[in-house]
């Protein structure tokens, strides 16, 4: 009987014939170089040696695999079951590789059962391919939607500024303010254009890194914002330690730096005469920290919590905003893989905390 199945040795997936114990009876030349191509060991694999045996004999990772396959091999020889199939890796040291194991009975001969291990590499690779660009595609969508959310948040604290110099220009009547008032036009909208124009490039750089100069980041960022904190009287107190060279993502930590500034403004006290804003930076080999604090309105402890929520306002009678700053700063400090500390009081103020690695650190 074993030699009727000698055709399939021009088959050129590995084949095996196994009776109703799971012993071996035949295997053709494809099962039998497969398994000398990969250092199989015959006394396992090969003629007259238990199969179902051989997959109990299994340790190690592939245990519940090899017991699956121990499982379907059994419902078939038993018929509870007229095919059973099993996908698994087989990886060598120099290829990724993947099976499927295909049972079923043999027609001729109901007490044997056929198995076939059929190789999928191609189809598997295929798919992995599909997978991993779908998964870019997703990426990449939510980056722009974030990007998109960026630029429409960002810019308003800029723009409010060109403006409200606009108006003042148009009510002076010195010709030497008025220059003032438009050369900080200029200023402000180069920076603003140049702002939008970074931000984009956001989408495919979410996660480049660079040496960074805190100090340029801010100075650059309060180009943008003049009238703004003349118009509501803070000062702005920078303390910036930057010791050695720090790398972060620059479009991120902008980002941060703007919203947490631009919230500071909104929600300063008009009822203190002493209004401020300190902007708190030190970095050394191993992490970054940025602090801003204000003495403005403050939150009360139970809003806390909602503060990074998409769409929430602490002032919920406002029309500024939509609530998206502190939803687009968490998303900017989870891309940096930091974290940060909020602590706040009604009436006293509140101070935002953040601390983010440095991605790479000096070499010795």
């Amino acid at each position: 009987m074993v030699n009727n199945f000698n055709i399939l040795d021009s088959i050129t997936e590995s084949m095996a014939i196994i009776n109703r114990e799971g012993q071996i009876i035949f295997t053709n030349k494809a099962w039998r170089d497969f398994s000398a191509e990969n250092r199989g060991d015959d006394a396992s694999t090969g003629v007259n040696n238990n199969y179902l045996s051989t997959c109990e004999a299994v340790k190690g990772e592939e245990t519940r695999m090899a017991m699956d396959a121990k499982t379907g091999i059994q419902q078939v020889i038993d018929k509870e079951l007229d095919k059973f199939e099993l996908e698994y890796p087989c990886h060598s040291p120099t290829e990724k590789r993947w099976f499927i194991l295909r049972v079923t009975q043999v027609l001729e001969n109901p007490n044997l059962t056929l198995m076939a291990h059929i190789n999928i590499t191609n189809r598997k690779m295929a798919e992995l391919e599909i997978e991993k660009n779908y998964k870019q595609s997703l990426i990449l969508n939510e980056r722009l939607q974030t990007t998109l959310q960026k630029i429409v948040h960002d810019i308003q604290n800029p723009l409010a500024s060109i403006m409200g110099l606009i108006n003042l220009s148009k009510s002076e009547n010195d010709k030497e303010s008025v220059r003032e008032y438009l050369e900080l036009i200029g200023k402000g909208s180069a920076n603003l254009r140049s702002f939008v124009k970074d931000t984009l490039k956001h989408i495919a750089s979410i996660g480049d890194v660079q040496a960074i100069s805190m100090e340029q980041i801010v100075t650059k960022y309060l180009e943008t914002i003049p009238h703004l904190l003349k118009q509501n009287a803070i000062e702005l107190k920078l303390d910036i330690q930057q010791d050695g060279h720090f790398y972060t993502n620059e479009n991120e930590l902008q980002s941060i730096l703007s919203n947490l500034v631009s919230n500071a403004i909104k929600y300063s006290d008009p009822l203190k005469s002493n209004k401020f804003i300190a902007l708190h930076f030190k970095s050394d080999e191993n992490k970054g920290v940025l602090q801003v604090a204000d003495n403005g309105l403050g939150i009360k402890k139970e809003d806390i919590p909602k503060l990074m929520n998409r769409n929430y306002q602490v002032n919920q009678e406002s029309s500024e905003g939509v609530g998206l700053g502190l939803f687009l700063v968490q998303k900017s400090i989870r891309n940096l893989e930091g974290f940060i500390k909020i602590n706040s009081d009604i009436g006293v103020g509140t101070t935002f905390t953040i601390e983010i690695p440095n991605k790479i650190k000096p070499q010795n």
